[in-house]
Formats: C-alpha cells, sequence, structure tokens
C-alpha cells in the first residue's frame, strides 16, 4: 500500500509511472504489503488463471521464488519502473517495504531496482539496464 500521495502520469523510462504528489525525506516509509489492497496469488491459482491474466500478473506483480506467491500492489505501486540508481530501497522481496532512497521532491517518479527485488528476473539472468 502507498504510505505518500502518488500520481500516475507517462514516463521517460517506460509506459506509465507513478510519482509523488508531495516530497518525501530520505528513509521514509513509501511503500509497505498491505493484504487489504495487495493480492497475493500461490502458484496453482497463478495457473489457474486464464493466459491474458497471468500476463497481466507477470507485467505488474513480484515472484518471490522463497515463498512461491505472486504478489500484485492493488495500487499506484505496480507502476514503479525500472532504475539502476532507484528513488526507493527495498528492504525485502514482496512483503517488504520501500523507503526513500534519498530526499525526493514532489514529482519525483518512484522507481526500483529489478535487480534486487525480482526472484524471476535473478532466476532468468536478465538485466535491467
Amino acid at each position: 500500500m502507498m504510505m505518500v500521495e502518488t500520481e500516475l502520469k507517462m514516463s521517460s523510462i517506460h509506459g506509465i509511472g507513478v510519482f509523488l504528489l508531495e516530497p518525501v525525506r530520505k528513509g521514509q516509509l513509501v511503500w509497505r504489503f498491505d493484504s487489504r489492497i495487495d493480492r497475493i496469488y500461490a502458484e496453482d491459482e497463478f495457473r489457474s488463471l486464464p493466459e491474458r491474466t497471468q500476463r497481466f500478473l507477470r507485467m505488474y506483480s513480484t515472484y518471490s521464488d522463497a515463498s512461491k506467491l505472486w504478489v500484485l500492489c492493488g495500487d499506484n505501486a505496480r507502476h514503479f519502473n525500472h532504475a539502476d540508481r532507484p528513488s526507493t530501497i527495498s528492504d525485502a522481496i514482496a512483503f517488504g517495504h520501500d523507503h526513500a532512497a534519498y530526499d525526493l521532491a514532489a514529482g519525483t517518479e518512484l522507481t526500483s531496482d529489478y535487480n534486487t527485488i525480482c526472484d524471476d528476473v535473478r532466476a532468468k539472468g536478465v538485466r535491467f539496464v
């Protein structure tokens, strides 16, 4: 669940991005898993979904190899784009917290390093650059 005010708009990184509507201090909590809005899919449930829904989940969710679960953010957080120098730092895959990596001004795009938060990215040997 987003812990700060954001909006979606076109990103210079890729497609749609999530942008701050307020300044955020370094270390401030930006996102945390909350089952009231974020959705978990086990492998069997994921495989039972129509292919178009599986494609959606592959695009917008995070897979945790340790738990064998897909986590879909139910709010703007699903639109975090990748950056090598991300504006947020995650303390765990899928069920952790995201904090501001440095002081962020209103209007800043929120980004993550997919190489550190996505088990499926590492498993495939894909590097985002």
